[in-house]
């Protein structure tokens, strides 16, 4: 690299690199107080430094600036090798973060430092310094204590773990989304990686997970992150801590770990960690379980699933299920006594529950079953996180599952029409649905239903038919999905059925559901009947898949539909065209307003108009575009006035 890059140059491509969005000029303007020229100019040197590499700094019209996914990886590298000599100081100048940044300054300091040093470190004022100074105890809730000595200097005061703890409270947060050393590395202050270089993080991580495996430690990705951290501030930490007497043998979790981190493994230092794993329910001391009950509730349960076999789609490899079981209960049973003499409440993880409950819904009620078992030998309350912790443990262990879909019929006013379309986007959306038919009210009145049909969806009111009726609209709306999910979930009448989770089907439905993107490739004749109709094909599903995903308060009624579906096949042509033309202010301000007055339907449409423009190759302009949107605008106003 010819250049090298400068303080806030490299906290501007750490957040490029860290984002999972564009990030706008504003944005940068905003967090370090610099002018759009100073900004643009930043940006102009980092696009030079990054080409070197070939690596990529894009812009997206009315998003910002973004580094493709692919190149993130190689981009780490550069802000790894390219890291400045220099303290960035107080180039994020809230006072938030400059009393963090004091905080982790004095924490890798051992002894006291004047306040013409700390301004100098940071390149402020001494009258700066000494307005930020009085703030710091306060901010940490008086937890440690930023003493001055009569020398003139200052000195971090407080207990160790406390220290240890902040450190670690504020990693795990920063660190929470990612998944690799090389991010939790950029993550970290840029003071503590003067301490701690890439590959001890790595080896720290690897050691973690490796003492995990040799005791066999079950332990979230939230309780990794905080064990992890905490080891990162503990090793920065190991020369300020008086060492005891060392303990001879590793004789647990704690001691191994210590030792393998190449730490001194006293009394101390476990006496910390122990507190740390205990936070975490990192437990294996189960001297207090009874493993004669555990054995005896495993056993019981095997017995309940071989049962389930029978009657079930799935088999189990109990042996392994049993051994899984077993490691997994004996750790959280004892947590669970734990917590009932202290009578504390469990917090529940909601992220786990949703995650199993919309994927593995078959396996957590057979983990519900499971859970009674066991709480009637323990006389305990199983929470909802550790059921679907079992239900993991199913899964894991399922050898066979007959993948049998449901069949359902769909009902519409005629059984033709956009029946076919809705009958493709169901399909589409609910691989586990097998659409057996597509009929109109009055075909329905003289069928005879046996086990065929395991229930109907319908567009329009039915009369009780025998089976159970889920009501949707015409288009499939996200809140149609949503009904048609629970009732798969629960199995009830969609009626009885609060509505209060979220989009669960939005995970099922990929964002070019039909493969436009694979449509046109550059040798395609454009003059070929079929091709252009498998074009349009698609394009019409795309469309139909986008706006089902508008808020309730935008419904379309099947003539607004169709009209869009005509607008759409006329214009393909125009868009293949393309124009030179500018575009005029009016038509700008307008788009503008409607980014403005209805900006959830407009950033759904915007991606529809960005996966087509990237598929077919073509150039989508602004009176385009708003010709889509007076659809759906016109469509909700008149749906208003019918109120009033």
């Amino acid at each position: 690299m010819n250049e090298k890059m400068k303080p806030r140059q490299y906290e501007i491509l750490k957040f490029l690199v860290t984002s999972s969005a564009p990030l706008d000029i504003v944005f940068f303007q905003n967090e370090f107080k610099k002018s759009e020229r100073t900004i643009r100019y930043d940006m102009n040197e980092l696009k030079k430094i990054c080409a070197e590499k070939n690596v990529e700094i894009r812009y997206r019209t009315k998003w910002g600036f973004y580094i493709p996914a692919e190149q993130k990886a190689k981009c780490s590298k550069i802000l790894i090798a390219g890291r400045p000599q220099k303290t960035t100081g107080f180039l994020k100048n809230t006072e938030e973060k400059r009393i963090l940044e004091l905080f982790f300054y004095f924490f890798v300091k051992k002894k006291d430092i004047s306040a013409e040093q700390i301004a100098g470190e940071f390149y402020i004022s001494r009258s700066t310094l000494m307005r930020i100074i009085p703030r710091f105890d306060e901010y940490f809730d008086y937890r440690i204590h930023l003493s001055s000595h009569k020398t003139g200097g200052y000195e971090l005061q407080g207990d160790e773990l406390i220290l240890r703890h902040i450190v670690a409270e504020y990693l795990a947060q920063r660190f929470k989304g990612s998944y690799t050393a090389e991010d939790w590395y950029l993550l970290m202050p840029d003071t503590l990686k003067k301490y701690m270089n890439l590959q001890r993080l790595i080896t720290i991580s690897n050691e973690i997970k490796k003492v995990n495996a040799r005791y066999n430690v079950w332990i979230s990705n939230s309780g990794f992150l905080n064990l992890l951290s905490y080891c990162i501030a503990s090793d920065i930490r190991k020369h300020f801590c008086k060492s005891e007497n060392s303990i001879s043998e590793a004789q647990g979790y704690g001691e191994t770990l210590l030792s393998r981190l190449n730490k001194r493994v006293d009394s101390i230092e476990l006496g910390y960690l122990k507190d740390i794993l205990i936070e975490n329910e990192i437990v294996v001391n189960i001297q207090e379980t009874d493993e004669k009950k555990v054995n005896s509730s495993l056993e019981k349960i095997i017995e309940f699933l071989e049962k389930e076999e029978a009657k079930s789609n799935y088999k189990f490899d109990m042996t392994g299920l049993f051994e899984d079981l077993y490691g997994h209960l004996k750790h959280s049973l004892f947590l669970f006594m734990i917590s009932k003499d202290k009578n504390n409440e469990k917090d529940e993880n909601y992220i786990v529950i949703q995650e199993v409950k919309e994927n593995y819904y078959d396996f957590y009620c057979m983990a519900v079953e499971c859970s009674r078992i066991l709480e009637q030998e323990f006389e305990i309350d199983f929470t909802d996180t550790e059921i679907c912790y079992i239900a993991v443990y199913l899964y894991k262990n399922c050898k066979k599952q007959i993948n049998k879909k449901k069949n359902v019929l769909l009902v519409c006013a005629t059984g033709k029409g956009l029946s076919h379309l809705l009958a493709i986007r169901l399909e589409n959306v609910f691989p586990m649905l097998n659409v057996a038919g597509q009929i109109s009210p009055y075909q329905l009145s003289n069928m005879n239903f046996g086990k065929t049909v395991d229930f109907i969806i319908s567009t329009i009111p039915l009369n009780a038919v025998g089976i159970p009726v889920l009501k949707i609209s015409r288009i499939l709306s996200m809140e149609d999905i949503k009904r048609i999910q629970e009732f798969l979930d629960y199995g009830k009448l969609v009626d009885e059925i609060p509505l209060q989770e979220r989009d669960r089907a939005s995970f099922n439905s990929k964002a070019d559901p039909f493969e436009i993107s694979k449509t046109i490739q550059q040798e395609t004749n454009f003059n070929s009947l079929t091709s252009a109709a498998g074009i349009i094909s698609k394009l019409i599903l795309t469309l139909l898949e986008y706006t089902s995903k508008f808020p309730e308060e935008y419904r379309m009624s099947q003539d607004v539909l169709l009209g869009m579906i005509i607008h759409m096949s006329m214009a393909v042509p125009r868009w293949f065209q393309g124009t030179n033309q500018d575009t005029l202010k009016e038509i700008e301000e307008e788009y503008t307003k409607i980014e403005k007055d209805h900006r959830v339907i407009f950033e759904i449409m915007e991606k529809f108009f960005t996966l087509v423009e990237n598929s077919l190759q073509v150039s989508i302009t602004i009176e385009e575009k708003i010709a889509f949107f007076l659809y759906i605008i016109k469509e909700e106003k008149e749906d208003e006035s019918t109120y009033y």
